[in-house]
């Protein structure tokens, strides 16, 4: 017996009545207790919404502002969770007979989303080709043993959290658009493998035993950054798409990429972490700080900057 699937039907999704701009498909609300989903397909592609009582394709309503948000599985107020479950193609784009490709229109589509719940995990699941958000909790989230690849959009996110354990986890983000993240949040982030994204780990907790790669700024911020192994090329170029129309071509002048920026704050959690390559091992330094020596850096052009620079 094969996977079932849930597809987008023929007559359009619906808008949720509480929250305007808002399509899902699979909708979890107040449900009382626990809800568990798991060994499912949820595949948005070529989504059509029901708006008003009239359908339209999403490339429609994205551009306008109609829609907000259309998702995979979205949870309200319900503890939940998802095993095994594959998310994909929750994004727009449109075709003009004088472009190269179809253009991505960005921020529009996630994967999965917690509202609300304060008990969330995901696990052993896929998300890929998703606009804004893969994996998302405004709550606690335990997101582990999952792959997130194909992010669309500026500020795409591939697992964000207000608090939880993000652990295991593979992310693949983009570097063509700003300030797409690969893990945001989180109280706990370890044994990840994290690469091409703007923000590799931002605004975490605890950061350790994490692998980033090809990221433009690998760590930013962070209460414990230990152990990590990071490394990218010495630049990278500033990201040109911020609007609808954008194909995720990075343009303008090129940057130093950052190994852990500290956003001005003390050095001391920062230990025994490898950093190969970047332009800055550590960035934005609190004035007169110094790196403690366990950290082994090899081939980064400016090993430190503080905030008096």
């Amino acid at each position: 017996m094969g996977v079932p699937s849930i597809v987008v039907p023929s007559d359009g999704l619906n808008q949720l009545p509480n929250e305007p701009g808002v399509y899902p498909q699979v909708f979890v609300n107040n449900a009382g207790g626990e809800v568990k989903l798991t060994n499912i397909m949820v595949d948005g592609s070529d989504a059509f919404l029901n708006f008003e009582g009239l359908v339209f394709a999403v490339d429609n309503l994205c551009p306008t502002g109609a829609l907000q948000n259309f998702v995979g599985v979205y949870f309200v107020n319900t503890p939940g969770v998802l095993e095994s479950v594959n998310v994909s193609n929750q994004f727009a784009s449109f075709f003009l007979p004088e472009d190269e490709g179809p253009q991505v229109i960005p921020n529009c589509g996630s994967g999965v989303q917690f509202s609300g719940s304060r008990s969330a995990v995901v696990r052993n699941s896929s998300v890929s080709n998703v606009g804004f958000q893969a994996i998302y909790s405004n709550g606690d989230l335990t997101a582990d043993h999952n792959v997130i690849s194909g992010g669309f959009g500026p500020h795409g996110i591939g697992i964000g959290s207000v608090s939880g354990t993000i652990a295991n986890n593979s992310v693949t983000g983009s570097i063509g658009y700003n300030k797409t993240v690969g893990i945001q949040g989180g109280d706990v982030v370890r044994d990840n493998v994290v690469q091409s994204a703007i923000y590799g780990v931002m605004g975490a907790g605890t950061v350790r035993n994490n692998t980033l790669t090809n990221n433009a700024i690998s760590v930013s911020g962070g209460s414990d950054i230990a152990e990590n192994v990071i490394s990218a090329p010495s630049t990278y170029y500033d990201p040109g798409c911020f609007n609808e129309g954008c194909d995720g071509t990075p343009t303008g002048p090129a940057f130093p990429t950052i190994g852990v920026d500290l956003g001005c704050g003390s050095a001391i959690p920062v230990r025994n972490n490898k950093i190969e390559g970047v332009g800055i091992g550590f960035a934005n330094l609190e004035s007169g700080e110094k790196i403690a020596r366990t950290n082994l850096l090899s081939n980064v052009t400016t090993v430190s900057t503080s905030c008096a620079q």
